[in-house]
């Protein structure tokens, strides 16, 4: 089916219904994905809103993170899949400092780290040796499963995603496979509890400093042809490009921090997916 440029961006304006209006964008980014309002998040009171986002068209927006300021999504099974179901992570991260190896800041977290820990965890490393995500067995601190891969550039945007079959897991930095080479025992222990966190670990340790923007998760492994897809949409000089792609690849949570439409806007969107449906029909 031709996709016509007119209904890209009727259909992307369409997906920001959900997102943040001015009243409400201090406390909550709205979830534009199919698990709907569950996926809410809920902005610390330090989160920084309305900065330049990581998509070229439609004056999209990010969100800026420092000092343990977070976005926080109460638990749900949705974003926690049993251990053998696969899921996909994917996210635009502008580191605004360099860190050393050593350290650990998670610009994205999905982990319980009392007692035995379970779930996942990206972690920002030095600038040459890039992103590290992992995923843990649930014997104390082991890690299952160890990633890492993709330089990156401070004030540059890098995208991440990390696609987990069920079995074994990879790492694409920049729509390329940055690692496929995994540590660890083999064991994934599937979070029953976490808190599905941007910006920091739930409880503001760990602080990533700079912007992120698109993330979302997939209760599906992304191949290979769709995460550089979806690099190569951010691009895109046509407004909705992007976040129509994302949607149709299924994203149950899917953070775009783009505002709402004022609602003659929305009447405008409403005649252009009526277009769009009478196109296609013309089309047939």
């Amino acid at each position: 089916m031709k996709i016509i440029p007119q209904c890209v961006a009727a259909i992307a304006a369409a997906g920001t219904l959900l997102a943040p209006s001015s009243a409400t964008a201090q406390t909550t980014s709205f979830n534009t994905g199919s698990l709907g309002s569950p996926g809410n998040g809920t902005n610390t009171a330090n989160v920084t809103l309305g900065l330049s986002g990581a998509i070229s068209a439609g004056n999209d927006l990010a969100v800026g993170y420092a000092g343990g300021a977070h976005t926080s999504v109460d638990f749900n099974p949705a974003l926690n899949p049993a251990a053998g179901s696969p899921f996909t992570i994917e996210f635009w991260a502008k580191p605004g400092i360099v860190v050393d190896d050593g350290l650990g800041p998670a610009p994205v977290f999905n982990r319980v780290s009392s007692g035995s820990r379970s779930g996942w965890v990206f972690f920002q490393r030095s600038g040459a040796t890039g992103w590290n995500f992992r995923m843990y067995d649930g014997n104390g601190s082991n890690t299952g499963f160890d990633l890492t891969g993709g330089t990156y550039s401070v004030n540059a945007w890098s995208h991440v995603v990390a696609v987990w079959d069920g079995s074994t897991p990879l790492l694409y930095v920049d729509g390329l496979l940055a690692d496929n080479t995994s540590t660890g025992s083999g064991i994934y222990n599937a979070s029953s509890q976490a808190k599905f966190t941007i910006g920091s670990y739930d409880d503001s340790a760990n602080p990533f400093t700079g912007s992120i923007d698109e993330t979302a998760f997939y209760q599906t492994a992304l191949n290979p042809a769709q995460i550089l897809a979806h690099f190569n949409a951010a691009a895109s000089p046509i407004a909705g490009t992007y976040s129509s792609l994302i949607h149709s690849d299924g994203a149950v949570e899917y953070l775009q921090n783009n505002p709402i439409p004022e609602p003659s806007s929305v009447a405008l969107i409403g005649l252009g997916l009526a277009g769009c449906g009478f196109n296609r029909f013309r089309r047939k």
